[in-house]
C-alpha cells in the first residue's frame, strides 16, 4: 500500500466541503454562478487555511465543460 498523505486525502472537493472559509467560498461561488471569472486571483494567508483546495476547486469549476448545476459547488 502506498502512502498518501492526510492533505491529499481528505482535501475538500466542493467548495461546500470546506470548513472555515465561508466568506471567500461564497465570493467564488456567486462569480462562477453569474459567470463573471476574473482572470487572476491571489490567494493569499497561513498554512492550512485553504489556498491550495480553494484555488483546486475554483479551477475545476471554470473549466468544467459540461456543468451540471452550478448552484451545487
Amino acid at each position: 500500500m502506498a502512502y498518501t498523505a492526510l492533505y491529499r486525502t481528505f482535501r475538500p472537493t466542493t467548495f461546500s466541503e470546506m470548513v472555515g472559509q465561508e466568506h471567500i467560498t461564497k465570493t467564488l461561488k456567486n462569480q462562477i454562478i453569474a459567470g463573471r471569472v476574473g482572470h487572476a486571483y491571489l490567494f493569499n494567508g497561513g498554512r492550512g487555511t485553504g489556498k491550495t483546495s480553494a484555488a483546486k476547486i475554483l479551477a475545476r469549476a471554470v473549466n468544467c465543460l459540461h456543468p451540471k448545476d452550478r448552484r451545487t459547488l
